[in-house]
C-alpha cells in the first residue's frame, strides 16, 4: 500500500511524544528567577533598614550615659568664659584694694575686652554649645537641657553684664565711677546658677543616680557691690 507523504502543515504536535528534560530543562523555577531573588533581597534591605531606625526604649544606664556626655560637652564650652569671668573678678578686685599697678591699666583694658568677648556669642564655644550639643528627649534630657539654657543665659548675658560693668568701672571719667549694675549681675549669675544646678539635681533625681555637675562657679561677692 502507497502511503502519501503528509504536508509539514497537517502534522499534529504531540507535546506529549517530546522528552520531558527538553520542556522543564530550560525552565528555571519561578521562585529561582533573578529577578525574584532580586525583589527578595531589596525587600530584606528596605525591612532591616525600617526595623533599625524604630526607636527603643532608652534604658536609665543608656540615658545616665548620654546625659553626662551632654554635660562634659557643655562643661568643655563654659570653661572659656569661666576663666574670663574669674580674671575680670580678680582684676575688680585687686584695683579695689588698690594692689594693682597703674602701669597695668592700659592691659587690664585689653584683657577686659577679650573677656567679654569669650562670653559673647562671637565666642567659638558659646557657638558651638547653643547650634551643636542637643540632649536626648527623655524626661532627664529635658531638664538637662533646661540646664543648659540656664548655663547660655549665665555666660552669654549675666557674665557679659558684669564684665560691662567693670569695663566702665575702668573706664569712667571720673575714674573708678561705681556701676550699680555690676551688683545687679552678681544677683543674676547667682541666680542663674541656682537654676543650673536645680535641674541637674531633678535630672539626677529622675536618673537615680547623680550626673556630673555644670562647670558653673560659685563666685564670692566683689567689694563695695
Amino acid at each position: 500500500m502507497t502511503h502519501t507523504p503528509l504536508d509539514p502543515d497537517e502534522i499534529q504536535f504531540d507535546p506529549g511524544s517530546m522528552p520531558s528534560t527538553s520542556l522543564s530543562a530550560q525552565r528555571a523555577v519561578w521562585y529561582r528567577r533573578p529577578w525574584f531573588v532580586a525583589t527578595v533581597g531589596i525587600v530584606l534591605v528596605v525591612a532591616i533598614s525600617v526595623v533599625s531606625d524604630l526607636p527603643h526604649p532608652v534604658t536609665k544606664a543608656e540615658d545616665l550615659s548620654q546625659q553626662n556626655g551632654v554635660i562634659k560637652q557643655i562643661n568643655g564650652d563654659t570653661a572659656t568664659c569661666v576663666f574670663a569671668l574669674k580674671e575680670s573678678f580678680s582684676f575688680y578686685r585687686e584695683e579695689v584694694n588698690h594692689t594693682l599697678a597703674a602701669s597695668n591699666l592700659a592691659t587690664v583694658k585689653n584683657y577686659l575686652l577679650e573677656d567679654q568677648t569669650a562670653c559673647s556669642f562671637a565666642s567659638g564655644p558659646v557657638y558651638d554649645m547653643t547650634n551643636n550639643i542637643q540632649p536626648i528627649d527623655t524626661a532627664p534630657g529635658k531638664q538637662v537641657d533646661a540646664a543648659m539654657a540656664a548655663t547660655v543665659k549665665w555666660i552669654t548675658y549675666d557674665a557679659v553684664g558684669a564684665i560691662v560693668a567693670i569695663r566702665n568701672y575702668f573706664g569712667s571719667a571720673p575714674f573708678h565711677l561705681k556701676d550699680h549694675k555690676l551688683a545687679q549681675f552678681e544677683n543674676a549669675l547667682a541666680y542663674d546658677r541656682a537654676a543650673v544646678v536645680n535641674d541637674i539635681n531633678a535630672a539626677s533625681t529622675l536618673l537615680g543616680k547623680p550626673l556630673t555637675p555644670i562647670n558653673i562657679p560659685s563666685l564670692a561677692r566683689l567689694p563695695g557691690t
